[in-house]
């Protein structure tokens, strides 16, 4: 059959192939994707078909993405001749045994290659007839004359030659009739057979290539297409079916649960009523929590100003704390020079002590002196007397002397007792002193640590304030949100009423629509009889 790639048909229909794919890439817009443009392509290669068998638009796999044929469109054409049109990178020729039984001139040619990589190529069809019908009429109309010709030339009389003729004319049509008449009835039969249902039935198609017989293929073609329709159809019928039986069941269950919903929806409504009593309470509540809130705000602010001015009363405690320390410290220091200069008065007290406890020794020397002086101007009379007076007075200064020096004498006594009970009175004083830096040492860490605590209160009071702003903040925008859950829950309560209207009209078309799926049920059972019919 390779002698039929050499014939002008043939080489027409790869010019033909070439230019439509020329015409197709001028007319697609490269910017989009080819799926989105396949209605322009098949009207295109509808009208260019013409009397040829196919066009076909394939990509690199066989796969079939347009196909003049529709019931073909889809399919991957596997077979090597389909597989070769597919790959082939030049304009190619190839003989075509189709599995309808005819044989075909199959061109093809590369058409577009998108921009992700997946290449096109254009596939069409022509059919390669043998000569039938030509020979039929030609047979009719020379047969005879060539055997009138023969029987003129053998001598027949005219009227027997033409009567030769005729007869052979009428044999020879008898003979073309009863061929043709037996291919009808065949076809005829076949179509009955079809009519009946029995789709396995095929139009005797062996070894005949011609214009006559090609009627013969489209039946066959037309007996496939019926057989895939019927396939399909059943296919298509049972999932219908297996549908149909299960929206029926879905739609019993769904009436069931639309009644449950729309009871389940009254007791909302009643619910929604009470819910709307509810938050209209819990507003009123907030209400009155904010009033309260803002209350114990100025209570919180008036104790944070307290305790800011007690942390201030205890910071100028410690202050004078600290400055009573100084003093007293101070003080410690004074009542240690004080006390050493008593010390230092009772030591210069005890040597004049000492010292006049020597002028007592001196006078009572003196007077004892003078009493021997006297008793020796006794004794030298009259010369003596002058002697004797001076002796009477030295004594007498030595008494007196005595006397001074014994009042002096008591008189240091009683002040070193006085510097003694002074030094013994600032010793306690010092030990009571500090006694009394110790108190105020304590009493300062004390204050430190109130200080600590107050600084501690005042912020968790500052603390306390914030949070009471904020909760304060918040209630009354929980008091703006309770405003809106109230309109909100008004306009609920509103809307799950007309949801409860609109829900019995739902409930109402559901039930409508149940009925549809049992009559959908019904319809899908009696296409499964019909497609029954048929034996494919």
């Amino acid at each position: 059959m390779s002698e039929l790639t050499k014939q002008r048909r043939s080489k027409r229909a790869l010019k033909k192939v070439t230019e439509t794919a020329e015409a197709l890439r001028k007319m697609i817009d490269r910017t989009r994707p080819l799926e989105e443009q396949l209605d322009r392509i098949r009207a295109l290669l509808d009208e260019q078909l013409g009397h040829d068998e196919y066009f076909v638009l394939v990509d690199e796999s066989g796969y079939g993405v347009v196909h003049t044929n529709r019931l073909r469109e889809g399919r991957v054409f596997a077979d090597p001749v389909g597989l070769a049109a597919a790959r082939t990178n030049e304009p190619l020729l190839q003989v075509y045994e189709r599995d309808t039984g005819e044989v075909l001139i199959d061109a093809s040619c590369p058409f577009w290659t998108e921009p992700g990589g997946r290449r096109f190529n254009l596939r069409m069809g022509r059919l390669m007839h043998r000569p039938y019908l030509q020979w039929v009429l030609a047979s009719v109309a020379i047969a005879p004359a060539a055997v009138g010709l023969a029987a003129s030339i053998a001598g027949a009389p005219p009227v027997l030659a033409a009567l030769c003729a005729a007869l052979a004319g009428l044999g020879l049509g008898a003979a073309w009739h009863r061929a043709i008449a037996a291919e009808l009835r065949h076809w005829y039969s076949v179509a009955r057979t079809v009519s009946s249902g029995q789709l396995q039935t095929e139009v005797k198609t062996t070894g005949k290539r011609n214009e006559f017989h090609q009627i013969a293929y489209e039946i066959n073609k037309m007996i496939l297409g019926i057989r895939t329709i019927i396939h399909e159809l059943g296919k298509a019928a049972k999932t219908v079916h297996d549908v149909s039986v299960e929206q029926q069941m879905e739609m019993r269950r769904l009436s069931e649960s639309f009644d449950e919903i729309a009871a389940a929806v009254e007791t909302f409504r009643e619910g929604a009523k009470q819910q709307t009593t509810a938050v209209e309470q819990a507003g009123d509540v907030i209400g009155q929590m904010v009033e309260r809130v803002q209350l114990m705000r100025a209570a919180v602010e008036r104790v944070v100003r307290q305790a800011g001015d007690t942390w201030s009363s205890a910071a100028e405690g410690i202050r004078l704390i600290e400055e009573t320390k100084t003093n007293m410290d101070a003080m410690q220091r004074g009542i240690g020079e004080m006390t050493a200069l008593i010390d230092k008065a009772a030591n210069e007290a005890a040597r004049v002590h000492e010292m006049i406890a020597a002028i007592r020794t001196i006078a009572k020397q003196t007077n004892l002196l003078a009493l021997n002086a006297s008793i020796e101007a006794a004794r030298a009379g009259e010369a003596g007397r002058g002697f004797s007076i001076v002796a009477q007075e030295v004594r007498k200064l030595a008494e007196d002397t005595n006397a001074f020096a014994a009042e002096i004498f008591a008189s240091l006594d009683a002040m070193t007792n006085a510097l003694k009970e002074a030094v013994h009175a600032m010793q306690g004083s010092g030990r009571h002193v500090e006694k009394t830096k110790d108190s105020l040492w304590k009493t300062g860490e004390t204050f430190t640590s109130f200080q600590g605590m107050f600084a501690q209160l005042n912020d968790l009071l500052q603390q306390n304030e914030s949070y009471v702003n904020d909760i304060t903040a918040d209630g009354e925008q929980l008091g703006g949100l309770m405003e809106d859950v109230r309109t909100v829950a008004a306009d609920f309560s509103n809307m799950v009423q007309e949801t409860a209207a609109g829900l019995e009209q739902q409930t109402l078309a559901l039930h409508q629509l149940a009925r549809e799926a049992d009559t959908l049920a019904a319809a899908a059972r009696d296409l499964e009889k019909m497609i029954a019919r048929f034996h494919s």
